[in-house]
C-alpha cells in the first residue's frame, strides 16, 4: 500500500519517503489492533495541532492535493483491512464478534489522518505538536522517522 507517485507529486522527496517507510509498517497492521490506535475523545491539545497543522499545509494547491491524496491512500487502505477482517465466528464457530462500532471506526481514520500528516509535517511541526498528532501511533512511528 504506497501512495501513488502522481498523488505525492505535491510533496518533498523526504516527506514521501517517510511516508513510503510508514506504508511499509501500515501494511502488516492487523486489522483487529486498529482499536488500540485509536484515543477516545479529541482534546484541545489535539485540535490546536490540527489547525497548526492545516495552516502549515496552506489553503490550495499542489500540496494541498497531495496531502489529501496521502491522507486517502491510507485510509482506503484502513477501510479495505477492516473489510476483509474475519470475524470471531467465522474463525472460532463461536458467537462473539470483533468490536466494530462506526465510532470506533470514525477515531481510528480520524487518527490515521492525523499520523499521515504529522509525517508529512514532520520537519516543520514543533515536537508538542507531532506528538499531539501522532498519539497513539508514537510507537510505530519512531522507526519510520529515524530509519
Amino acid at each position: 500500500m504506497t501512495p501513488s507517485e502522481e498523488a505525492l507529486a505535491g510533496l518533498a522527496p523526504a516527506e514521501r519517503r517517510r511516508l513510503d517507510r510508514f506504508a511499509k509498517v501500515f501494511e502488516h497492521l492487523d486489522a483487529s489492533s486498529y482499536a488500540t490506535l485509536t484515543e477516545g475523545v479529541s482534546s484541545p491539545e489535539v485540535e490546536r495541532a490540527q489547525q497548526e497543522a492545516l495552516g502549515l499545509i496552506g489553503t490550495g494547491g499542489a500540496r494541498r492535493d497531495a496531502v489529501r491524496g496521502a491522507v486517502r491512500a491510507f485510509t482506503n487502505a484502513a477501510t479495505v483491512a477492516y473489510a476483509d477482517r474475519m470475524s470471531l465466528p467465522d474463525t472460532l464457530l463461536l458467537f462473539q464478534s470483533l468490536p466494530d462500532r462506526a465510532e470506533d471506526r470514525v477515531r481510528f481514520m480520524a487518527s490515521v489522518e492525523r499520523v499521515v500528516v504529522a509525517l508529512i509535517l514532520w520537519d516543520q511541526l514543533d515536537e508538542d505538536d507531532r506528538d499531539e498528532l501522532v498519539g497513539p501511533w508514537a510507537s510505530l512511528v519512531q522507526p519510520v522517522v529515524e530509519p
